[in-house]
């Protein structure tokens, strides 16, 4: 039997009922452009994921004042201590040759004042080395140095949202800025980062040396967290082991004595993120594949209408000399090309969906091809699963019997 005329056969069957063959492929157009949306969705979120912890820096491990939880994907603070100093930061860069830059680091809320325009905005402490941590250029100005940091300047960097919302965009290099009611003059404006993990613009902050926040602005003597840079990302994994001695003996911790800090460091960030969108994934993938399914039930339906329909026909065929084989893949290949359409139907509104998904969320943009020959080899495949029973129906009428009932 010559497959390739027997495929056109098929087609010109199924075009020949044009409206029954679109909705019968709309069915499984809808699970596979599902399937390719919902992969390729996630796939640009969990790159996204990843470029947002790199952007905090590589070979990164935090020391931070507190106890942390993870829930939901996030790490929640359930303890907060007043023991880590900018002396314990000195102290492990001296010990341990692993470290390549650290910063101590502290943050907080606080209102940003000038010539009558006032906003709420986020203020960090920090060493100059958490430019270079975090790969932060001035795209105007400069940024701050040690000789600021040593004599507690009150200077201050802006990122490009403060510049938008204070300064009405205009370069502010010079000007002088009220935070909490303190007179900081700004040398410089940050690169843009765009958002973090959980949403917040990262250009919405104010840098100034960590040695004036604590004295000048949230007047404390302690700091939140220590950023710490490994030269590799082998040593960064046994840092905690060898931070955890030092800062126990700088807290003067009893054996019996939780720590009074903790660490978070990228791959754990990159997990609790990647897991959550992976689930997320795994659960719209399976409504997908429900949706698949259903339309191969359509086709089902359609093909068992189809051979009702040519009853006649498929007596005839057998009268003439048609074998059994020959009618059965005849309606296997029908259904198959059915599916086919939906698929192919389904793979242009996928990616269609995934990259306007990518441009709307702001993601990395992705073409799930495996994803999408999958969605598209799976579809064929159950489109043919689901028209083998109608074709062993139709290969199984005798030519007398169809006859007879046609007529």
């Amino acid at each position: 039997m010559n497959l390739a005329r027997t495929l056109g056969i098929s087609l010109e069957v199924l075009l020949g009922h044009r409206l029954r063959t679109a909705l019968s492929s709309i069915g499984i157009a809808i699970g596979v452009a599902a399937v390719v949306l919902m992969v390729g969705a996630g796939q640009a979120a969990e790159q996204d994921v990843v470029g947002k912890v790199k952007s905090m820096g590589t070979n990164l491990i935090v020391v931070q004042a507190g106890r942390f939880r993870a829930e939901g994907g996030r790490q929640r603070q359930v303890a907060t201590f007043t023991t880590l100093t900018l002396r314990d930061r000195d102290m492990l860069v001296r010990q341990l040759p692993d470290i390549a830059r650290a910063s101590a680091f502290v943050q907080g809320g606080v209102i940003a004042r000038y010539k009558g325009t006032r906003t709420q905005t986020t203020l960090a402490g920090a060493e100059p080395s958490i430019f270079d941590i975090r790969g932060i250029t001035a795209t105007s100005g400069r940024l701050f140095s040690d000789m600021d940091q040593r004599s507690i300047q009150r200077v201050a960097v802006v990122g490009p949202t403060v510049v938008t919302n204070i300064f009405g965009g205009a370069d502010p290099v010079g000007q002088t800025l009220q935070i909490n009611k303190v007179l900081f003059r700004v040398i410089g404006v940050a690169s843009p980062r765009g958002q973090d993990l959980s949403g917040n613009d990262q250009d919405d902050i104010i840098y100034i040396p960590v040695t004036t926040a604590t004295t000048s602005v949230f007047h404390m003597n302690y700091i939140q967290n220590i950023m710490i840079q490994a030269v590799s990302p082998e040593a960064m994994k046994a840092l905690p082991d060898e931070i955890t001695p030092i800062l126990r003996r700088s807290h003067r911790l009893k054996p019996a004595q939780d720590n009074d800090f903790s660490f978070q460091d990228q791959s754990q960030l990159l997990q609790s993120q990647t897991d959550t969108t992976q689930a997320f994934t795994l659960l719209t993938g399976s409504v997908a594949a429900v949706s698949l399914f259903t339309g191969g039930v359509g086709i089902f339906a359609v093909m068992l209408i189809s051979i009702r329909e040519r009853t006649r026909e498929i007596g005839l065929r057998r009268a003439l000399g048609g074998r059994r084989r020959d009618i059965r893949t005849q309606f296997i290949l029908e259904a198959g090309a059915l599916a086919a359409m939906g698929g192919l139907m389904g793979v242009v509104v996928g990616l269609g969906g995934t990259l306007l998904t990518c441009h709307l969320m702001k993601w990395p943009e992705v073409w799930p091809w495996s994803a999408t020959l999958f969605a598209t080899g799976l579809s064929v495949a159950m489109g043919m699963a689901f028209g083998l029973y109608p074709a062993m129906k139709a290969a199984r009428l005798e030519p007398a019997t169809a006859l007879h009932a046609a007529g």
